[in-house]
């Protein structure tokens, strides 16, 4: 990795149709030295994804996990979008977390306790974005 890039802030999309699980995260991850941006519904979310480059793609499907699968299948199908790193909160013993790293997803989050724990997600995310420093721990 060049030097440069890694002090340049990393941009995350969040796709959360919940209001409130949308500010939970936003909140944990602004003060890192983080760009966010929100998606509000996954149509928009792939066409935010089209016009700028994100690294990471946070996606809470609560309520609608068909629809986040077939973002990351959309996100996957499209080439100039193969590198972005997906993270999928999503509940267990739904099936949900099997479905959407079968899609592509590279990693999930359990969605509980709600809303997510804001540290917890931190953590998943330095992982993600960080793997040198994940394997060195």
């Amino acid at each position: 990795m060049r030097p440069e890039a890694e002090t340049m802030t990393r941009r995350i999309l969040i796709v959360a149709t919940d209001d409130d699980e949308r500010a939970v995260m936003r909140q944990a991850l602004e003060p890192r030295d983080l760009e966010i941006v929100d998606a509000l519904d996954f149509t928009r979310a792939y066409a935010v994804l089209l016009e700028s480059q994100f690294d990471l793609i946070v996606i809470q499907s609560a309520g609608s996990p068909r629809d986040g699968i077939e973002l990351i299948k959309r996100v996957r199908a499209t080439p100039q979008l193969t590198g972005i790193l997906i993270l999928v909160i999503a509940e267990w013993g739904t099936g949900e977390p099997t479905l959407a790293l079968s899609a592509g997803a590279d990693a999930y989050e359990p969605n509980e306790p709600k809303p997510i724990d804001p540290n917890r997600l931190h953590t998943s995310i330095e992982r993600l974005l960080n793997p040198q420093v994940a394997t060195a721990n």
